[in-house]
C-alpha cells in the first residue's frame, strides 16, 4: 500500500481520525468557500469517463503554466499499456526543458529524475529499497488487456505526436500566462489527448475511449488528434478560461512570488516520501512554498470523509517533507468547477487541526508511523520479488 492508501484506508487514517479531532472544523470551513459558488459543469450528457478526464487534462494545462516538465504519468502510461518501451518513454521525457540538461546515464532513465528546487530525487534510490514508485507494470501484470504488437510499431507515430506536443507547447503555452482562445483550444486538445495516456498508467487502458484507435492498426497523429473532439474538451477549456475570470490565475502567481512570464513558478508532481501525484503541485514563493492540490470535484460535501482526507493529505505532504526539500509553508486547495482557491498557512491548519495539541509531537508521532508502515510495505514487495524470482 501505498502512503496515500494508508491514508485513506489503513492505520494513518485510524491515526487521523483519532489525533486530529479539528478535520471536521476545517472541512466545514474549506465546503463554505465553495459553497453557493457557480459551477462549471460539461454541456449535454457525458460518459462516466468525462469526469476524471477533464479534470486530469485541465491539470496538465495548468502543469504547463508552472513547469516545463515531462508529463511524466502520460508517458509511463503509454509504456504500461504495451504501445512503447520503457526506453522510449525515457527517451521523450529527456527532450523536455526541465530534464534536456541531463548527463547522458541520466538522460536514460529521465522518468527517474525528479527535478526539486535545489537538485533532483532519483526514484530508483526508493525503488533499490522496495519501493513501487516510478515502476511500469504492464497490463498483464496488473491483470489487464493491453496491447502487443510485435516491434512496437506505434512508437515512430507517437514519438512524432510527442514533437509536435512540444513545439505547440513551446510556441503557445509560455510559462505563467494563457493563450488567447484558439491557442488554447489547440492546448486543450493535446492535453485531453496526454489525459488518456494518463488514466492508462493506473488503470486498464482498454477501457479508455481514445485507445479505440490502437485496437484495429497503427493511428496516424491525425487521428488521435481528431479523437479530441470540440464536445470533449469545451469543458476542461472552460475550466482553464475560469483560472482567469475567477482570478485565481493571479492568486497562484502572488503565492509562487510574482515570477515573470517564462520564469517556471515551482514543481509540477513533487515527489515527497515515496509518493508523486499527478494533481500536486509546488508553487516556490519568497518566504516559502504553497503545496496546491488541484480538485476538480463538483461538491465539497462536509458530510463525507472525502473533505477531511483531502485535508488529512495536504497536511502529510508537508510533514512527511522531512528534510525540507521544498519548503512548504502553505497549504492550498483550488476548486476548479467552482473557481475557487483555499490556502492556510501550515501552522494554522495544523493548530486547527491539533485543537490544543503539541504540533512537534504530533508530527514526530505521524512521521514515525509513515516510516514504519513503508519499511513493512517495502520488506513485504521485496520478500514477494525475492520468492517470485526463485
Amino acid at each position: 500500500m501505498s502512503v496515500v492508501s494508508h491514508l485513506y484506508h489503513g492505520e494513518l487514517s485510524d491515526w487521523c481520525e483519532a489525533r486530529l479531532p479539528g478535520s471536521s472544523e476545517a472541512a466545514r470551513h474549506m465546503a463554505a468557500q465553495v459553497r453557493d459558488c457557480f459551477v462549471t459543469r460539461p454541456e449535454g450528457s457525458v460518459d462516466r469517463h468525462h469526469w476524471s478526464q477533464a479534470g486530469r487534462a485541465f491539470t496538465l494545462r495548468l502543469a504547463a503554466l508552472i513547469q516545463p516538465a515531462p508529463p511524466y504519468a502520460a508517458l509511463l502510461g503509454l509504456a504500461g499499456a504495451g504501445l512503447v518501451s520503457r526506453s522510449w518513454a525515457d527517451a521523450q521525457a529527456a527532450r523536455y526543458p526541465t530534464h534536456a540538461g541531463l548527463p547522458e546515464d541520466r538522460r536514460e532513465r529521465a522518468l527517474d529524475m525528479r527535478p526539486t528546487p535545489s537538485g533532483w530525487i532519483d526514484l530508483k534510490t526508493a525503488r533499490d529499497a522496495g519501493a513501487t514508485v516510478g515502476m511500469v507494470f504492464t497490463s498483464a501484470e496488473r491483470g489487464h488487456r493491453g496491447f502487443s504488437r510485435p516491434g512496437l510499431p506505434d512508437e515512430p507515430v507517437l514519438g512524432e505526436l510527442f514533437n509536435r506536443m512540444r513545439d505547440y507547447f513551446a510556441a503557445h503555452a509560455p510559462l505563467g500566462r494563457l493563450g488567447g482562445p484558439g491557442p488554447e483550444r489547440g492546448l486543450a486538445r493535446l492535453c485531453w489527448i496526454l489525459a488518456a495516456f494518463q488514466y492508462a498508467y493506473r488503470n486498464n487502458s482498454i477501457e479508455h475511449p481514445l485507445f479505440r484507435v490502437f485496437r484495429e492498426d497503427v493511428p496516424s497523429v491525425e487521428e488521435l488528434h481528431r479523437s479530441a473532439h470540440n464536445e470533449a474538451i469545451a469543458d476542461p477549456l472552460a475550466l482553464t478560461q475560469g483560472l482567469i475570470t475567477s482570478g485565481a490565475l493571479e492568486q497562484m502567481r502572488h503565492l509562487a512570488g510574482d515570477p515573470p512570464i517564462g520564469t517556471p513558478w515551482g514543481t509540477t508532481c513533487p515527489v515527497i516520501f515515496d509518493h508523486w501525484d499527478d494533481h500536486t503541485f509546488v508553487l516556490d514563493g519568497p518566504d516559502g512554498a504553497t503545496l496546491l492540490e488541484i480538485a476538480s470535484v463538483v461538491t465539497a460535501d462536509v458530510a463525507t470523509s472525502r473533505a477531511r482526507r483531502r485535508i488529512w493529505k495536504l497536511l502529510a505532504g508537508a510533514w512527511l517533507d522531512t528534510a525540507d526539500t521544498f519548503r512548504i509553508r502553505t497549504l492550498a486547495v483550488y476548486f476548479a468547477r467552482h473557481g475557487v482557491l483555499v490556502v492556510w498557512p501550515v501552522a494554522s491548519l495544523t493548530e486547527l487541526l491539533l485543537e490544543g495539541r503539541d504540533p512537534q509531537e504530533a508530527r514526530n508521532e505521524f512521521v514515525g508511523l509513515a516510516t514504519c508502515l513503508r519499511d513493512k510495505d517495502r520488506a513485504r514487495r521485496s520478500a514477494w520479488h525475492a520468492g517470485r524470482d526463485l
